[in-house]
């Protein structure tokens, strides 16, 4: 191990053992222009990318993520506004409250922004709410079954940027577990 580590130390070649480095020329590399294929798809990818970049911007949608919308980005926050945050609960058999759940791929297998970017879809049609609700017990094997998904919203008003008083919650939508 000694001897390895002295050969890298020292850039010595292995049969020469007791004598002094030598320098080895380094082969040259050959460096290559790209070929016209080669230029070719990479400008077919990146005009491909513009265009859907473009497209999303046009039609709004995140459906092209990591290319679409960015309208995200476009707007500023009102100081003294509200700031919404869409949650999930669940009313589990035996209790008296519906319990929060992380609204997240670990808990209902699904992340909030995905769910918030088609949030009128899941409004209108609260059976898409099973699927979180399938996901919970698939994940959680050993927790109760949820009896109702709540999708809620919460409400924090702002006074110069900074939240006052207690976020509203309210209930956007409720599905019975099947």
């Amino acid at each position: 191990m000694e001897e390895h580590k002295r050969r890298l130390l020292t850039n010595q070649d292995p049969d020469a053992h007791g004598t002094e480095p030598t320098a080895r020329p380094k082969p040259r590399t050959r460096v290559r222009p790209l070929s016209k294929v080669g230029i070719g798809w990479r400008l077919a990818i990146t005009a491909l990318a513009f265009v859907i970049l473009t497209c999303g911007q046009f039609l709004n949608t995140n459906d092209f993520f990591p290319l679409g919308s960015l309208t995200q980005y476009a707007t500023a926050k009102d100081l003294n506004g509200t700031v919404g945050s869409t949650c999930i609960a669940a009313q589990f058999p035996g209790e008296d409250e519906p319990r929060r759940l992380g609204f997240n791929t670990a808990t209902v297998g699904i992340e909030r922004g995905d769910v918030e970017s088609q949030l009128d879809r899941v409004i209108a049609h609260p059976e898409l709410m099973q699927s979180m609700a399938d996901s919970y017990v698939r994940l959680h094997p050993d927790e109760p079954k949820p009896e109702t998904m709540i999708l809620c919203r919460t409400t924090t008003q702002l006074k110069n940027g900074i939240s006052v008083g207690e976020p509203e919650e309210s209930t956007l939508a409720t599905w019975e577990v099947r």
